[in-house]
């Protein structure tokens, strides 16, 4: 879909909301208007002294102008309404696309361009979207109105104005598309200081503990510098834009102004003038210097906001891209309740279509192994996991699950078959409770604390001030070994039939270890498990430990027959050793 349409789609399922915002406008720019109209008729009758009329006259002058300070205000409150409303649709979009997109598409884009969309972008967008669609809904009444009443007032006046009036279109859109490019560099710029700014919070821990603070302050800085400049320049063009449409709009004042005297000149030393053109007197010109000045207030207002249109316009075509970007394919109609084969078949994969990962993988595994993946950074360990769950689809064979083709199976149904702990733990700002429950939402809390207690969280748990109704969040309140111990636990809620571990407990004690250990080994007990090990002594009594180099498996069997053949696997458990 492209912008326009998008646009559209948001704005015409409030249709009630324009029409009411349209009446208002219209009743504010009718008593807007209707004043030189009044006030010029009011000074002709001051100046043939009939007083009564110029009073009455100033007095219903006086009663529109209140009655369109309401409707302006209501106006303007309902605007805000239907931005409020546009936007809150557009901010839910966006989160839902987060949300639908597949892993790889998270994967190619920095997080600080997401943050800028789901952020920035959406307030420029808002921003825009108040002060354009006002002044846009606003002047094109005003100039509609304006020019029905410069012709009730003098045709000729009025023809000269329209005929003048294409000097100054002409030269604001000429200035706004040669901006154009200035605002996409400065969104641009905006997405990649958002990048760095997260980065530095995520990584301030090791940004100070490398006394990298300097070169993290001169990197920022030099980012924001660019920024700057690029700004200045947005800025500095969109500058030229109003005064250069002033300029045009009071040229045509004041030649409307030269041609208003001429008139009245030629009428008061000739009388037959009139024959040729409408009457013009000290007050007509009054009334339509005045709507001349209306006339062009539009056209100036709309300069004004060009800068904010033309970055909320950026911003949402930058919107609008990631709105475009494909969903999570998933074709799988297959459900399976219990597997118990998982086979690779012949599988190659690679992230990058020109550098080789895996290539050719074959292996079963059964219900029940415990399967462990060793090798060096970089082997494919963490690739297979990423295809086992289907964040990935192999590029050549495929992965079978009893037998069925993973790709035909629904992504939804075979990942609740997988529980997994990671080194990485994520953590959300929510209670502990919410937090382990997060697996199992129908789960009580009676099950909570028992998964808590298997998987020894409950000890630390018991010490936090609300205990169980303590909250918490990714970076406060825990520990990192606090946080994985949540994590376990929320794998033991969950009890799953395949259960995926890379270095479950690699920040917890030793002591902890042991007894989270031995409660994975009970709840293990015929279930599968993969487990990606760095500390080689821990995957001793696994069934099956497969050892991967390039992306190939170099050597498989259980601990003791792979020692035996002193090759790969005995060169890296030896290394850990020396």
């Amino acid at each position: 879909m492209n912008a326009k349409k998008r646009f559209l789609s948001y704005i015409l399922p409030h249709k009630k909301f324009i029409v009411l915002i349209s009446l208002m406008v219209l009743i504010y720019v009718a008593a807007q208007i209707s004043q030189p109209f009044l006030i010029g008729k009011a000074l002709n009758q001051i100046l043939i002294s009939e007083e009564n009329k110029f009073f009455i006259l100033i007095g219903v002058c006086a009663g529109l102008l209140l009655f369109g300070i309401i409707a302006d205000f209501i106006f303007e409150y309902f605007v805000g309404i239907l931005t409020q409303k546009i936007i809150k649709q557009i901010r839910d979009d966006v989160y839902q696309k987060i949300n639908s997109v597949s892993i790889e598409t998270i994967h190619n884009k920095k997080h600080g361009d997401l943050l800028q969309l789901e952020i920035g972008d959406i307030e420029n967008v808002m921003n825009g979207l108040f002060s354009v669609f006002k002044t846009l809904i606003e002047g094109l009444l005003a100039i509609v109105i304006t020019i029905i009443m410069m012709f009730l007032v003098n045709w000729i006046l009025a023809l000269l104005v329209i005929i003048l009036t294409p000097l100054s279109i002409i030269v604001s859109r000429f200035i706004a598309k040669s901006n154009h490019k200035y605002f996409k560099k400065q969104s641009e710029l905006q997405s990649e200081l958002n990048a760095l700014s997260l980065e530095t919070l995520s990584s301030n821990e090791v940004i100070q503990s490398l006394n990298f603070e300097d070169n993290a302050i001169a990197s920022f800085g030099l980012q924001n510098e660019n920024l700057r400049k690029e700004a200045k320049k947005a800025q500095f063009a969109a500058s030229w834009v109003n005064p250069s449409t002033r300029l045009v709009n009071n040229t045509i004042y004041a030649f409307i102004g030269i041609a208003g005297i001429i008139m009245i000149y030629s009428l008061a030393v000739n009388e037959t003038v009139t024959s040729l053109m409408a009457a013009v007197d000290l007050g007509i010109l009054s009334s339509f210097l005045s709507y001349t000045t209306q006339y062009t207030k539009p056209f100036n207002e709309v300069s004004g906001v060009l800068s904010e249109y033309e970055t909320a316009k950026y911003s949402f075509i930058r919107i609008n891209n990631f709105l475009n970007e494909n969903d999570d394919i998933d074709e799988g109609k297959n459900d399976v309740s219990e597997i118990n084969t998982i086979e690779f078949k012949d599988m190659s994969f690679s992230y990058d279509k020109d550098k080789k990962l895996i290539e050719h993988f074959n292996q079963v595994i059964h219900k029940g192994n415990k399967v462990a993946i060793v090798g060096p950074t970089g082997a494919g360990k963490s690739t297979l996991i990423n295809l086992l769950m289907r964040f990935y689809d192999p590029d050549e064979g495929e992965i079978l699950f009893n037998g069925i083709s993973g790709v035909t199976i629904s992504k939804e149904n075979l990942r609740k078959n997988f529980g997994m702990v990671l080194q990485e733990t994520w953590i959300f700002n929510g209670t502990i409770l919410d937090n382990v429950r997060y697996a199992k939402p129908e789960a009580s809390d009676e099950e909570v604390i028992e998964a808590c207690k298997k998987s020894h969280a409950d000890t630390f748990i018991q010490t936090l001030p609300y205990g169980y109704k303590t909250v918490v969040s990714a970076k406060e309140g825990l520990s990192e070994g606090e946080r994985q111990m949540l994590a376990i636990a929320r794998v033991m809620l969950l009890n799953p039939d395949i259960v995926i571990l890379d270095e479950a407990t690699s920040n917890v004690d030793t002591h902890t270890e042991k007894l989270i250990s031995d409660a994975f080994d009970k709840m293990l007990l015929g279930k599968t498990s993969i487990v990606i090990a760095h500390r080689l002594s821990t995957i001793r009594n696994a069934d099956i430990i497969l050892v991967l180099s390039n992306g190939q498996i170099v050597e498989q069997g259980n601990h003791e027959s792979l020692m035996k053949k002193k090759g790969f696997y005995y060169s890296l458990y030896s290394s850990q050793f020396k």
